[in-house]
């Protein structure tokens, strides 16, 4: 059997060659991810190593900074080689008249605890020097300015740049500076860390010992302790990574499944003679069942090696434009896991129809094989989709009625029902389906649309089979599509609502506080009709404790900042009043009419709902500007400050705006946003993740046209003679290839249907269970991207059926009547 099994294999390689082609874009798929992974945590460990070279003990303080003080004793310990302190300052740059973020660091006096490596150029040696890191774009020679934490502008030369791994969320600095430069900056920063270096002979978890004891309320580990630590930290988000990616490589692997499922189905069927004869020779049924096995296996096999080595190019495609560089590793793991998955995908695939191979009876082999044409959906199907959309219906609605959480669970349950109901109702819709579309479509290519539909409505679970594989790439991306518009147009009337402000000037520097008298200056401006200072703050609530709070101007309250009111009145905040976030009036049960014992008395006024959005934060807590010393945490400063500007009734905003700027060109670290720009910076993120989803989904959507080029390749060969039959009643060529591509459209727009409808539906159902009065998710349907999913099914079908179509077109007339 395995000898007639590789000879089968031999002889008819074309056939399988798409059904491999499915499972290697599959492989390639989940290789690429495990290789991403394995890059993500090859590049944490690197920058981990890098962080912390050198290093035998690190010294920190849970709460509070080090200081020289420390330091000192640290280096008069036996043991001790020598100890740098560390931190990372807030150091912004002027690039193009604006601040931009980045991090200082001083130069660490010992090569050995340098955490980064000479790129170009050296290292500075003098005060008005520094170094920067390859990735901020300077080079040796040209001169920065670089901004303290009083907003004052120091000026460098820059005399080298240096690199180091990307730095995997621990905080690696853009610069480099003497120690003075750095103390220049932040003269009131003490070290973050301490980092010491073991003379020789002496042990790491020793020496960390004797600094602990002899430096009391500090905390110190050894260099290993450190790296364990900060690795544990970064892996979480390596962890969500690989997971975000592994949720589409199953996807991908689920529909080259189906595509084998029925590849092998329509295999089994024409090669119903073949194992026939297989039986009259003496096969029996678990050796017929163990052929279609191994053919399924070996096809799987070769297809995941090449989807291994294919992967490495979708790991380097998904790095494109990463700073650190493009990284691949491929461990034997990866290859092993990568090839066993593909492998084990196929087996299973192909058992079903392994299994329907060995009801072939012997009497087959005298039949003439034709397409078949009794796989019509029955009552099983029938009943089993009823179920399916009961119980997607049932926890849909569920889903509106419970919390947020649970309704966000019970809508993913009612997704996959919806998408179960539509896979199973498919073969019932085929018929009325491609009956309408010949409809449709017969004035514009005459007879070719009407053979189409009897072509697809022969075998209706067939032509189902193929359009669910598309059905289910189109589900997914059309609920990410839809819900992510909504999250988009829920934000922007979430601002729109809490903010009535057209502009907002946040400070570029959050230790540094916009002028006392920016506020005034600004309303001078012609056309500014009010302005309004905000500032978030920690405040004292009494007994319940210290909370994020915001502190604004009472009278703008109302007029230029307007959060959802929950309950009570928020028109007006003066003092002795506060009003409450929902968050916390849950945390701390306080109500409309209590009363907070803070050092002064506070009376609730309100409980509110508010979005987070740049610079119109407004905390857990919402107070009169006036009130804000007297609750303020002891030792506490403002933070993350702005002034909110609203212009006159009917001015324009962007011909007030270069006035603004003009008035604000004293204050370089001033940073003017209009309302626009506040929800383009909350909605960039969103929009970069979505254009990642469509191209990790559009591999999924890849290989359900390679399914569907598959079935129309063996239809083809199925129907030989019966093309060849239309070619000599007057059929031409040119209409035999129509038919075929005709053909591939009609299903194409079926799986097109049926996953836009089950996408946009569970799209209503999430932004339904997810929107709030404040963050309100919108059910918005994004008619250009769905115009675009729709016209991509349709323009690529024809191409997924250009080979089969070419195939039935250029078939000899006289050989294929002859055909058995």
């Amino acid at each position: 059997m395995l000898r007639t099994v590789l000879a089968g294999l031999k002889a008819r390689p074309t056939r399988l060659l798409l059904s491999a082609l499915a499972i290697a874009l599959g492989v390639a798929f989940v290789s690429g991810s495990l290789i991403l992974a394995d890059a993500v945590h090859a590049g944490v460990r690197a920058a981990v190593a890098y962080q912390l070279r050198g290093v035998d003990a690190d010294i920190t303080m849970r709460r509070g900074d080090l200081d020289d003080s420390v330091l000192s004793q640290v280096r008069r310990l036996p043991g001790v080689a020598t100890a740098e302190g560390r931190t990372v300052i807030s150091a912004p740059l002027l690039k193009d008249g604006h601040a931009r973020d980045a991090g200082a660091m001083a130069l660490p006096a010992d090569e050995q605890l340098r955490p980064f490596d000479v790129a170009a150029g050296r290292l500075p040696d003098k005060a008005d020097e520094v170094a920067t890191a390859t990735e901020v774009g300077y080079s040796p020679g040209q001169r920065v300015t670089v901004f303290d934490q009083d907003g004052k502008q120091h000026q460098y030369a820059v005399v080298g740049t240096f690199s180091r791994p990307t730095d995997a969320g621990i905080g690696a600095p853009q610069l480099v500076l003497m120690a003075d430069a750095v103390r220049q900056l932040a003269p009131r920063q003490g070290y973050g860390e301490i980092v010491v270096r073991a003379a020789p002979g002496v042990d790491a978890r020793q020496l960390g010992d004797t600094i602990a004891q002899t430096i009391r309320g500090v905390e110190v580990a050894t260099g290993d302790q450190a790296a364990a630590e900060l690795l544990s930290n970064a892996a979480s988000d390596s962890a969500r990574l690989t997971k975000f990616f592994t949720a589409f490589a199953t996807l991908a692997m689920v529909v080259a499944g189906l595509v084998i499922v029925n590849s092998f189905t329509i295999l089994v069927t024409q090669r119903a003679r073949e194992l026939a004869l297989l039986r009259c020779v003496g096969a029996g049924r678990s050796q017929v069942f163990v052929s279609v096995l191994i053919e399924a296996v070996v096809v799987g096999a070769v297809a995941s090696v090449v989807g291994l080595f294919a992967g490495l190019g979708v790991a380097a495609a998904l790095q494109v434009g990463n700073p650190a560089g493009v990284h691949v590793p491929l461990t034997v793991r990866t290859a092993i896991e990568s090839v066993a998955i593909g492998v084990l995908v196929t087996a299973l695939a192909a058992a079903v129809p392994a299994r329907a191979a060995t009801r072939v009876a012997p009497v087959e082999a005298l039949r003439t094989p034709i397409e078949g044409k009794s796989d019509r959906a029955g009552i099983v199907r029938a009943a089993a989709a009823v179920a399916a959309l009961a119980v997607g219906v049932g926890a849909g609605v569920l889903s509106l009625s419970t919390d947020m959480d649970t309704g966000a669970a019970l809508a993913v349950v009612a997704m996959v029902a919806l998408l179960v109901a539509a896979l199973a109702i498919g073969p019932m819709l085929v018929g009325p389906v491609v009956r309408t579309l010949s409809g449709l479509f017969a004035p514009v290519l005459g007879q070719p649309a009407k053979l189409a539909a009897l072509n697809a409505d022969r075998n209706p679970k067939r032509t189902a089979a193929s359009a669910a594989t598309l059905t289910i790439g189109l589900a997914v991306v059309t609920l990410v599509t839809t819900v992510a518009a909504g999250v988009e147009a829920g934000q922007s009337r979430g601002v729109d609502q809490q903010l009535a402000a057209d502009f907002t000037v946040t400070t570029a520097v959050a230790t540094r506080p916009l002028p006392d008298n920016l506020a005034a200056t600004l309303a001078r401006v012609p056309g500014v009709a009010a302005t309004a200072e905000r500032v978030s703050f920690s405040g004292v609530l009494g007994s319940h404790g210290a909370y994020g709070m915001t502190a604004i101007s009472g009278d703008a309250v109302g007029s230029l900042v307007r959060p959802v009111v929950l309950s009570g009145r928020l028109d007006h905040l003066g003092p002795g009043e506060i009003a409450v976030s929902k968050q916390l009036a849950t945390e701390t049960g306080l109500s409309v009419g209590d009363t907070v014992d803070a050092k002064v008395p506070l009376h609730v006024v309100a409980v509110y709902d508010s979005v987070n959005a740049p610079g119109v934060d407004l905390g857990l807590a919402l107070v009169d500007l006036a009130q804000r010393p007297a609750i303020t945490l002891a030792g506490g400063a403002g933070y993350d400050e702005s002034l909110l500007v609203k212009l006159a009734s009917g001015v324009d905003a962007d011909q007030v705006r270069p006035s603004l700027e003009h008035a604000l060109s004293a204050e370089p670290l001033a940073q003017l946003n209009s309302t626009a720009e506040i929800k383009d910076q909350m909605t960039t993120p969103l929009r970069g993740t979505l254009n990642l989803l469509w191209a990790l989904t559009a591999l999924a959507v890849v290989i359900a046209f390679a399914g569907i080029a598959n079935t129309l390749s063996l239809s083809v060969l199925e129907r030989t003679r019966e093309s060849a039959l239309l070619r000599a009643l007057g059929l031409t060529r040119g209409g035999l290839g129509a038919t075929v591509m005709t053909e591939s459209v009609f299903v194409a727009l079926l799986g097109a249907a049926c996953g836009l409808l089950v996408g946009v539906v569970s799209a209503w159902l999430l932004t339904r269970v997810a929107s709030t009065d404040a963050e309100p998710v919108l059910f918005t349907l994004p008619w250009p991207r769905l115009g675009v999913l729709l016209a991509a099914a349709v323009l690529a079908a024809p191409l997924a059926a250009l080979l089969p179509a070419r195939r039935a077109s250029r078939q000899s007339l006289t050989a294929a009547m002859a055909d058995q």
